[in-house]
């Protein structure tokens, strides 16, 4: 398996939200690192389920996010940086 990289999930977020983030002014190469999902109304709870669902189903790996802090799990940079951290786990310990 390819190591996933943090460019490639936030790539991945953004595109997934591209028009929520349009109707707010935003292009993908515009939201900052520290952009929240939930506070700024691009998803509520359902949406976070599915943003979850998606990343896992997208990049084939199946994450722990007890490990993340619940204020970063709609943080842009952060949840980037977290799914490409435990995808690296996955890799190391063999899947």
């Amino acid at each position: 398996m390819n190591a996933v990289t943090a460019a490639e999930v936030r790539t991945f977020l953004l595109s997934r939200f591209e028009e929520s983030l349009a109707a707010s002014g935003l292009g993908p190469e515009t939201v900052p690192d520290a952009f929240d999902l939930l506070t700024e109304g691009i998803v509520d709870s359902f949406g976070i389920l599915e943003m979850i669902m998606g990343i896992e189903e997208h990049f084939g790996i199946v994450i722990d996010y007890e490990n993340i802090d619940p204020q970063d799990l709609t943080v842009v940079g952060p949840l980037s940086r977290f799914v490409a951290q435990q995808a690296a786990s996955m890799n190391s310990d063999g899947g």
